[in-house]
């Protein structure tokens, strides 16, 4: 049984970030099914969320699969560094602390300066904002 199970998932794409991100959008989906047990629209949900893991897993379809985390991870990243910079901006009373929207690295900038343009020191792309 072994053996079959390993030639079956032989060029496979397996699991990544996507795919362990969408089954803990599952184990939420199943707590929340638990206490809202009549509640269609989460139960759908779930379905379609083991269905979407198990698609992507069970893909021939490297370049695709590998594109698709690629863009997960790019906005995963752009999400963690802004709660970053708001955390950082909560602790900092004097700066404020700004993501740059082209390559998401985070900025400090004075605070209560006004309307201020700002140049990323990382890939030089200038934008206007409130400090």
């Amino acid at each position: 049984m072994r053996e079959k199970l390993y030639r079956f998932m032989q060029g496979r794409y397996g699991t990544d970030k996507l795919n362990q991100f969408i089954f803990y959008v599952e184990l939420i989906l199943l707590v929340l099914s638990l206490f809202f047990r009549r509640n269609i629209v989460i139960n759908i949900l779930f379905y379609i969320s083991i269905i979407i893991y198990l698609a992507r897993a069970l893909s021939k379809n490297y370049v695709a699969r590998s594109i698709e985390n690629q863009k997960f991870i790019r906005i995963q990243a752009k999400i963690v560094h802004r709660f970053q910079a708001f955390n950082k901006s909560l602790k900092d009373k004097q700066n404020k602390y700004l993501v740059c929207p082209e390559c998401a690295q985070i900025i400090r900038v004075p605070r209560n300066k006004g309307k201020i343009e700002v140049r990323c020191p990382s890939c030089r792309k200038s934008f206007d904002t409130k400090s």
